[in-house]
């Protein structure tokens, strides 16, 4: 029987069928690399626009006063809201005359906090909670005397010592635990902003475990919220670290350790080595083993993902950390990055990002 031949319609069907599909493979690649390049104009329109360095004007007593304004007061003086104006640190007189508390907005065992007024300016007055807390105090008075001027420290406007109280300058957005409302109400909800922030963070660890002074561990950050009350939120956006009284010095040279407190520390927010060792020995505070600052390490995802928030775009951001966070999240702190090491990192993400 002969052998029937194909209808020439059916393989111009075959054909156009191939046709179809091909265009549909094609259509579908061209969509997801549009999604790709969408993702990447996104992080450059942000850049670009809607963002700028310059301060945002907040009102009277909170401008931040980290550009060049010091630069134009001899030692011993300091500028505010830019008015030209250089004033001489303030003294004890000074303080018991002419700072009045306004309002009491915080504070814990070592110190209390107020809002207070001098002459036409808002300031920030802390006086000593306890006497048996005095050391405390004043180590953080010490420290801010140390690290004056600086960028990544509040301003201090005034000390004294025998009373003691300490004059500092005052930030109306408060601490970093407010950051979610504070970018809604600024309009600065986005990836750039969270970003700088998170870098922000970074730069101040960094310091700390590089200052003149030594190699600082940040002790008062046993759990989120309050290391994100360390940090003061500036007119900005920017962030200073402002409690300074709890900043143990490492000197790996002497292999001398630290503890942070005397009292057992719990959580998982801690690095393994703050945890108390021996299980089913209860706890003492002489046996308890020191650390470093490579604790301060361990908590830089932590925070970083809070502070990059829930935007879609801020999964980019965690993604291009990944690695870095998990050399971070070593369990043998010998093994974690410095935070020199964790800067860099960051620095790359920032310009492969165009953030």
């Amino acid at each position: 029987m002969p052998r029937q031949r194909t209808p020439t319609y059916l393989y111009f069907v075959l054909i156009i069928s191939l046709a179809f599909l091909g265009s549909q493979l094609l259509m579908s690649l061209l969509m997801k690399t549009s999604d790709i390049l969408d993702e990447i104009d996104i992080f450059r329109s942000l850049t670009a626009g809607g963002h700028s360095d310059q301060p945002l004007d907040t009102g009277a007593g909170d401008k931040h006063q980290f550009d060049d304004a010091d630069k134009h007061c001899s030692p011993g003086h300091f500028q505010l809201n830019n008015d030209g104006i250089c004033h001489p640190m303030l003294t004890c007189k000074d303080i018991q005359d002419n700072v009045n508390a306004i309002q009491h907005i915080g504070g814990g065992a070592v110190k209390q906090v107020y809002l207070a007024r001098w002459k036409k300016y808002k300031v920030i007055l802390s006086n000593l909670s306890h006497p048996s807390f005095t050391d405390d105090f004043l180590y953080g008075a010490e420290m801010l005397q140390q690290f004056q001027p600086n960028p990544f420290v509040t301003r201090l406007l005034g000390l004294c010592l025998s009373v003691p109280a300490i004059v500092t300058e005052y930030h109306s957005f408060g601490s970093l635990e407010n950051i979610n409302s504070i970018l809604k109400e600024k309009d600065e909800d986005n990836v750039v902003t969270r970003f700088k922030l998170c870098l922000d963070y970074v730069k101040i660890i960094n310091f700390l475990h590089s200052s003149p002074t030594g190699t600082h561990v940040m002790c008062d950050s046993n759990d989120l919220t309050k290391t994100l009350s360390q940090f003061l939120v500036t007119s900005d956006l920017h962030l200073v670290i402002n409690d300074l009284d709890a900043l143990p010095v490492v000197d790996s040279s002497k292999a001398s350790l630290i503890k942070c407190g005397h009292r057992e520390i719990v959580g998982d927010f801690v690095a393994p080595e703050q945890l108390w060792p021996y299980s089913g020995v209860e706890f003492n505070d002489a046996q308890m083993p020191g650390y470093d600052e490579k604790t301060d390490i361990w908590k830089i995802p932590a925070v970083v993902d809070y502070l990059l928030g829930e935007d879609v775009h801020g999964d980019v951001v965690r993604f291009n950390l990944f690695k870095l966070h998990q050399k971070c999240s070593s369990k043998d702190p010998t093994l974690r990055p410095t935070a020199a090491e964790v800067l860099k990192g960051y620095l790359d993400v920032q310009q492969t990002l165009k953030l």
